[in-house]
């Protein structure tokens, strides 16, 4: 009997002892996962320049900066919930600079998942599909763009610590929040436009023109050629006449809008006005590439 209860009390302070360790292993991991989280972060925080080298300049990165800034915006996203959405944006931005299309995806999906009231993700993937020659999808995501409410884009920019962050780090003064995102909803107008017009949805391209055409939003004609262009494809030339002329009188070096000036002088039996401006339309084309109104890259602010 004084045998086996000497084996229970050992055993029992046994088990007790070892609850205890357990324990105090429990709480100090739980003080080390607190004291990681500032050691981490101010470990990966990189260099307010860093965010400079990839924002400011349209090519030739440093690959190496970038990444430290990937894994910089992956820290934030796992350890704040608040910013999440913010870092899944930027890990898309770092991702198209590396050339990694489908992270980049993945993450302006994400971003979009965790905060659905943003531009920029929609206008990114719009940006990253319409360039991949995608442009069912294009149009998707940039009429999404433009559907969202700008006082709430504003409101997240003007909060985020990430996205102030690289505001703070722009080289040759601080980035302007509502002229950015003024340029971004035009921006995602005329590339939509474009996406309509390659899909060959000319009604929804007419409506979309002259609708930006009531907003205000044509800069050098733009909106004229492409209710021009809406016109022609739906034969009504006299109409498309009259937006390209006005189209060419903002932008005399449009060659998309010469290009179907001339065809509808084609259309009208004015071979030798329609050849002379199709030949201008063809040099410029030649100098300028893809048209200048239809570059973009992906942005987020």
């Amino acid at each position: 009997m004084l045998v086996f209860l000497k084996l229970f009390l050992t055993r029992t302070f046994t088990f007790y002892l070892a609850c205890f360790i357990l324990m105090g292993l429990a709480l100090d991991y739980h003080k080390l996962a607190q004291n990681a989280v500032p050691q981490t972060m101010s470990r990966l925080t990189p260099p307010m320049d860093y965010f400079s080298e990839f924002v400011d300049k349209d090519g030739g990165y440093d690959r190496f900066k970038l990444m430290n800034c990937v894994n910089y915006h992956k820290a934030v996203g796992d350890f704040f919930a608040f910013q999440r959405a913010e870092a899944y944006g930027m890990l898309g931005f770092c991702y198209d600079r590396l050339g990694r299309q489908s992270q980049a995806v993945s993450s302006y999906r994400e971003a979009i998942a965790l905060n659905p009231d943003y531009f920029w993700p929609y206008y990114d993937l719009g940006v990253i599909y319409y360039q991949q020659g995608q442009y069912a999808r294009a149009e998707e995501y940039l009429r999404q763009a433009i559907d969202q409410n700008p006082i709430k884009s504003l409101v997240l920019l003007s909060r985020s610590k990430v996205y102030n962050d690289v505001r703070l780090s722009k080289q040759d003064g601080e980035y302007d929040f509502l002229e950015g995102l003024k340029q971004g909803h035009t921006k995602a107008y005329i590339l939509l436009m474009d996406s309509l017009y390659r899909t060959g949805s000319y009604d929804e391209l007419l409506k979309t023109a002259l609708y930006g055409l009531k907003e205000g939003l044509d800069t050098q004609g733009i909106f004229y050629y492409y209710v021009g262009l809406a016109a022609f494809y739906q034969k009504s030339y006299k109409q498309a006449i009259e937006f390209l002329q006005t189209a060419l009188q903002a932008d005399p070096d449009n060659a998309d809008a010469l290009m179907y000036m001339g065809l509808c002088m084609h259309m009208a039996n004015k071979e030798d006005m329609a050849q002379a401006l199709m030949h201008k339309a063809a040099m410029l084309k030649e100098q300028e590439g893809t048209a200048p109104y239809l570059k973009a890259r992906v942005r987020f602010f």
